[in-house]
């Protein structure tokens, strides 16, 4: 017979470190926006009740699964001229572990991101974007059995309509 587990994602945790974003225009029609995370401690308080071996929770002290020291992304934008607007950026994640399984590391990534816009008309907008444009695969979330991989690449066109 086999008895299941379930993780409980619950309790208490705490964090503390350093978050820097900057956004700003270098020339009227060049935009940019930079962001960078670092958690310099992380530390679970208080994990989920395990008093029956159907719950286990994250162990108390640990780093919190599925959360990366570092983090950051930066995008820009240059306005070509009155219709056309172009794009792109990285994001990047430093590596992380999974959930209850600390021996396990995934590793570090950056994706790219492009976009294109084009104004039709004053209130018609089209954009074209491309995220993770190298198809990076890459772990989102991480568990002890599993990991949910980043989106791949993905290309979207989109049309909104100011009235």
């Amino acid at each position: 017979s086999v008895t299941p587990t379930n993780y409980v994602l619950s309790g208490k945790r705490h964090a503390y470190g350093l978050e820097i974003d900057v956004a700003g225009r270098i020339t009227p029609r060049w935009e940019i926006f930079v962001s960078y995370a670092w958690i310099a401690k992380a530390v679970i308080d208080k994990g989920a009740s395990n008093g029956t071996t159907l719950l286990q929770g994250e162990l108390v002290g640990a780093w919190p699964g599925v959360t990366p020291k570092h983090s950051g992304t930066i995008w820009t934008t240059y306005q070509i001229d009155p219709k056309w607007r172009i794009g792109g950026g990285i994001n990047w994640r430093s590596n992380m572990m999974p959930l209850l399984a600390p021996t396990i590391t995934a590793p570090s990534y950056t994706t790219l991101d492009l976009m294109a816009e084009y104004a039709v008309a004053r209130d018609l907008l089209l954009k074209l974007n491309v995220t993770n444009v190298t198809d990076k695969l890459f772990a989102d979330a991480l568990y002890r059995g599993h990991y949910v991989p980043g989106a791949p690449r993905t290309i979207q066109l989109t049309a909104s309509y100011k009235f």
